[in-house]
């Protein structure tokens, strides 16, 4: 099976961008940095990393699969304190065993703790990240004060793309070790074209897959085709009155722009961006952070 591994959860481009990004996670830390906590949930330590001071307070929500390392060129214009988060089984937060749950709901519970430690105002996720508001704004309508979402995958349905690529995904993480499993993904020749118009996708990926954490990642994926959905019914959503960007980008069959398209529908005071190609936001890597930021920052965009 091929899987479009660009389009698994947005894509980690941390070091094509080296204007907006100013850390290498692998050990320098950003000039910004001013807290690097390991804070205790109910059944596991999430990382987190904050940046910046004052006012606004935005959390930033990473998508499956991902970590830190994705959120942190995006983050990098946004004004205020921007605090950035593992979720359980990524990046450096610990993966406490499956019975404690990898579904919409206990993602959702990790970004609440988050939220209300570090008192946010204002939230940014891509794809799961994404979802894991939604589900807050359920249930809390005026939770935020403003919103962004990117390439949001799924509502209150499910996800079309995903029940085969993230089965497939989970089992290859599970079975070879991380190199055998760049060999059979990123390096496979069917995986060709997608590198080809941006090759340096190709590098990115592979420093991705190699940082996996091979217990948690492939029980969120499993959970992620459960059968749970990060909102129960869509049309609370309505009630959200803050003003909210949506990203997303067409021919992704993970992050459908139909998802998108309705959210926007759905959010009273929705702004819709639609790019023509998967990941053509990330050519302008500079520009796409500027915009999330002004977004960010009260501006109108």
């Amino acid at each position: 099976m091929r899987i479009d591994w660009a389009l698994v959860s947005g894509m980690g481009l941390r070091s094509a961008m080296a204007s907006v990004c100013h850390a290498d996670r692998g050990g320098v830390w950003s000039a910004t940095l001013t807290a690097v906590p390991m804070i205790d949930g109910p059944d596991c330590g999430l990382w987190v990393e904050v940046e910046g001071s004052g006012e606004p307070v935005t959390v930033f929500a990473h998508g499956v699969t991902s970590s830190i390392a994705e959120l942190e060129p995006l983050a990098a214009r946004a004004p205020g304190t921007r605090v950035l988060f593992d979720f359980r089984g990524h990046g450096r937060s610990e993966s406490p065993d499956e019975s404690a749950g990898y579904d919409h709901a206990a993602m959702r519970r990790d970004l609440e703790l988050v939220t209300k430690r570090y008192e946010a105002t204002q939230a940014f996720g891509i794809s799961m990240g994404a979802g894991a508001i939604l589900g807050l704004l359920e249930d809390e309508p005026d939770r935020f004060r403003r919103l962004a979402f990117f390439i949001p995958a799924s509502l209150d349905g499910p996800n079309e793309g995903s029940p085969t690529v993230f089965p497939a995904l989970a089992h290859l993480l599970e079975t070879y070790p991380l190199d055998e499993v760049v060999a059979r993904t990123i390096d496979a020749p069917a995986q060709s074209l997608l590198f080809e118009k941006r090759p340096y996708w190709r590098a990115l990926w592979r420093q991705r897959i190699l940082r996996m954490n091979r217990d948690g990642v492939p029980r969120a994926l499993r959970a992620y085709v459960s059968g749970t959905f990060p909102v129960r019914n869509a049309d609370a959503l309505r009630r959200v009155d803050a003003p909210a960007l949506i990203l997303a980008h067409e021919s992704d069959p993970i992050h459908d722009a139909a998802v998108a398209r309705r959210l926007a529908s759905l959010l009273p005071n929705a702004t819709l961006r639609v790019w023509p190609e998967p990941l053509a936001m990330y050519d302008d890597l500079g520009s796409f952070a500027a915009l999330i930021g002004a977004f960010l920052s009260g501006s109108d965009v």
